[in-house]
């Protein structure tokens, strides 16, 4: 087992500079959570990339970006997005933890269901429909 986050220098998974106190964050009050993951799951997270196949996906799917994530990068996610061909991506001014808490989750989730929404309600994709 290792670590699921640590400080920039430690063994963790997730060691940028936003990674411990991000992690943290997402822990809720009283609740006791271990730090820590099977170590193999890093050898799987470093070929992880499932955006190399964003070209290949028909339906419709949204990209949340975080503009300074620090562990999944915007750069490489919307040069992904910018080839699936019926990609919508929505751009956040936060890092990778920020989007599940606080007003930046309130957003988040607004698009989402705004995308889903928009896809899977029938009505709103017929004219004159409501």
């Amino acid at each position: 087992m290792v670590p699921t986050a640590g400080k920039p220098g430690e063994v963790a998974l997730m060691t940028a500079p936003d990674a411990y106190s991000g992690y943290l964050r997402l822990i809720p009050d009283g609740v006791e959570l271990r730090n820590e993951v099977a170590a193999r799951i890093g050898l799987k997270v470093a070929a992880y990339r499932p955006g190399r196949r964003a070209a290949k996906i028909s339906c419709p799917i949204l990209f949340c970006v975080c503009e300074t994530d620090s562990v999944a990068p915007a750069g490489p996610t919307l040069r992904y997005a910018a080839k699936a061909p019926r990609g919508e991506v929505k751009v956040y001014p936060e890092g990778h933890f920020a989007i599940y808490v606080d007003d930046a989750f309130e957003r988040v989730v607004a698009d989402q269901l705004t995308f889903l929404d928009k896809h899977l309600n029938p009505a709103s994709e017929q004219p004159g429909r409501t």
